[in-house]
């Protein structure tokens, strides 16, 4: 398998304060990585350092075969897909334009969009079951409508490796499962993937791969099946955990119930 991405020995932060210290990572084609931990350990700031959006003080990242620093901005486009966190302006777009946002890396001098990119847009909106935004201003949608858009736009994008942060936060439970499985799909299909998460068992049911981190180093990482364990997920989070087996052979995960009350 291609490997996508390559992180050695990895450290970063912001001014003084180092954030990651000494991540490793190699991400390759049909891999799903779920990165999991709690607030603040580093996280969204792993996915920031491999876009050039965070400086690195120590440590080595690859992406595709070559040195980060090689990739201009609009070449890496064409292969790296980003789907933030965050929201950003789209007053005054429907969705159909916001989601054609992820074919610039693809346009021509001009910046005309076709109309097979615009059939690509609306595959990929009804592949995600959300067609019906494509005319609706976004002004007019939810949270977790425009959450849809942003994983619409990244896929719009046709990438090799897709990095998604917290791509879940805003959606009910039938489109988180929705979003991943398309997600998911894709990988099986080749597609690299990496996901920063806060469910457990969404990463259970759908990851092929875990890096579980705490204040900013590895705790754990590699398949699935190897690293979310009971033990490893109550010294990542600090809390008792429970772990049963489905009737599927998946493995479910909660925090032991009475925990509050007998520390009361």
């Amino acid at each position: 398998m291609d490997t996508l991405l390559d992180i050695q020995g990895l450290s970063a932060g912001y001014g003084p304060t180092a954030v990651l210290d000494g991540v490793d990572c190699t991400v390759r084609a049909g891999e799903l990585w779920a990165v999991l931990g709690p607030n603040g350990t580093g996280k969204s700031t792993l996915l920031r350092g491999v876009l050039g959006g965070l400086p690195w003080t120590r440590g080595t990242l690859r992406l595709l075969g070559r040195e980060r620093a090689e990739w201009e901005a609009r070449a890496l486009a064409r292969h790296v897909a980003w789907v933030p966190q965050g929201f950003e302006p789209a007053e005054g777009f429907s969705g159909l334009e916001l989601v054609l946002m992820g074919r610039s890396p693809h346009l021509g001098l001009w910046g005309l969009t076709s109309a097979s990119d615009e059939a690509l847009a609306r595959g990929v909106l009804k592949e995600l079951g959300v067609a019906y935004l494509a005319e609706r201003s976004c002004e007019a949608m939810s949270g977790g409508e425009r959450r849809m858009l942003l994983l619409a736009r990244g896929l719009v994008q046709q990438p090799r490796l897709l990095l998604l942060d917290e791509p879940t936060a805003f959606l009910d439970v039938a489109h988180q499962v929705g979003a991943l499985e398309r997600v998911r799909a894709r990988v099986d299909a080749g597609l690299g993937a990496v996901a920063v998460l806060h469910d457990v068992n969404l990463a259970a049911a759908f990851a092929t791969h875990v890096l579980l981190l705490r204040d900013g180093r590895v705790l754990a990482q590699g398949p699935v099946a190897d690293v979310l364990l009971r033990e490893r997920l109550e010294a990542l989070y600090g809390v008792p955990m429970e772990m049963v087996s489905a009737p599927s052979g998946a493995r479910l995960f909660a925090p032991r119930a009475g925990r509050l009350a007998r520390e009361g």
